[in-house]
């Protein structure tokens, strides 16, 4: 088991770029029910660095925490390896959308921020109508474009309105959906290579998680009946979940439930 913990995170690693992340998603309705949806994903991949270094301190026989000089030693090599990643060109951040976009989607905006241990990837949607965004599908290239077989560039969320729901009655409008947690797509992908984690594997994969947070906003022109928002800004309303808390969702079907992202407006 010892020596299958080093590989089972390198693998999430080389699958997802492990890290903590920052994911928020909002939509801006109109009267007729079509707008605009932003998609944020950023990606601090400060954890995913010391993680690895431990991991290559373990398999090269050494035991014991990482030393102060060895993490920065770690974060230095990681610097110089991003800076030649950039020095050979960003791929176009819409060709991780433009491929999947359903009839009634477009892609009015795309673009990658550089941090200094990760990144931030911004797009903004324009729909005809609500339901049209359940099928966006991101890292699906067009048709006749090569390549979509590398797992390195799967997208933590490759449905990003995945579940989401519109109900309509002659006096109400009802959205719902379940935030999604990326940490459990990483564990569910990692798990392939073995029937279950053994706990230190467990405990490192939630280390780069556990500053990760998740954020839904939505905003219409309707009076609210009813919702389950953390909270509220002008018609704006906020749902946020740290990654504590999404924990506690997935373990309790019926606290997912009760919990997930609902709104009822009035027509």
């Amino acid at each position: 088991m010892f020596r299958m913990r080093p590989v089972l995170v390198l693998a999430a690693v080389a699958v997802f770029s492990l890290g903590c992340f920052e994911i928020e998603q909002s939509i801006d309705l109109k009267k007729d029910m079509s707008g605009t949806a932003n998609l944020k994903i950023g990606i601090d991949m400060e954890p995913m660095v010391i993680i690895m270094a431990q991991v290559q301190k373990e398999m090269s026989g050494k035991k014991g925490p990482l030393t102060k000089e060895e993490i920065a030693a770690a974060k230095a090599d990681f610097k110089k390896n991003a800076k030649k990643s950039e020095s050979k060109g960003a791929e176009d951040p819409r060709k991780e959308a433009e491929g999947g976009l359903p009839p009634g989607v477009k892609l009015l905006d795309a673009k990658v921020t550089e941090k200094e241990f990760g990144v931030v990837t911004d797009m903004k949607f324009g729909f005809d109508k609500l339901s049209s965004l359940v099928g966006v599908k991101l890292g699906k290239k067009k048709e006749g474009e090569q390549g979509g077989g590398d797992p390195t560039k799967k997208s933590v969320l490759d449905s990003p309105f995945e579940g989401m729901e519109e109900l309509e009655t002659a006096n109400t409008i009802t959205i719902r959906t379940k935030p999604q947690n990326p940490a459990d797509k990483v564990k569910q992908e990692t798990s392939e290579q073995a029937p279950k984690l053994d706990p230190e594997t467990e405990k490192m994969m939630n280390d780069a998680f556990k500053n990760t947070r998740i954020a839904w906003k939505i905003t219409a022109p309707f009076e609210v009946v009813s919702s389950n928002a953390t909270r509220k800004e002008g018609n704006t309303l906020i749902w946020e979940y740290d990654f504590e808390k999404l924990q506690k969702l997935a373990a309790s079907k019926k606290g997912m439930d009760d919990l997930s992202v609902k709104v009822v407006y009035k027509r």
